[in-house]
């Protein structure tokens, strides 16, 4: 008899890590325009969100920033409580130390070339150190 509960115990657990373990899973936005990127990742953010990953591509528009991109942002939930902060630039190496010099370390980055001006644009993620 303790063989047979320990059994349904174990099966209710195992479904229900599987179940919590969906609710942790990580998703991903729409394509959008850079130009409401910030805003949308704020929300993120205020509901918990942490975004892991920031995808950029071509608009067609020019600009040296991610405003002129567009962007799709993976995220999940920040059950850690990281403070973090997007953004993009042409010069890597430029935009890594402005972060640093606020508290932020490089977490991941994506990077496309513009089809007109071949210009290279990262789309970066800062996590706080």
């Amino acid at each position: 008899m303790n063989t047979a509960r320990s059994l349904v115990f174990l099966a209710t657990l195992s479904i229900s890590l599987a179940s919590a373990a969906g609710l942790v899973r990580a998703e991903t936005s729409d394509w959008m325009s850079g130009k409401v990127v910030f805003k949308y990742a704020d929300k993120l953010g205020a509901n918990g969100m942490i975004v892991t990953k920031m995808e950029c591509k071509d608009s067609g528009e020019r600009g040296l920033g991610v405003e002129s991109a567009l962007v799709r942002l993976h995220y999940k939930p920040n059950s850690q409580n990281i403070d973090w902060r997007i953004d993009g630039w042409n010069n890597l190496e430029e935009n890594k130390k402005y972060w640093a010099g606020r508290g932020f370390e490089l977490a991941s980055y994506t990077v496309f070339r513009r089809a007109k001006s071949g210009l290279r644009l990262f789309c970066t993620v800062y996590n706080e150190k």
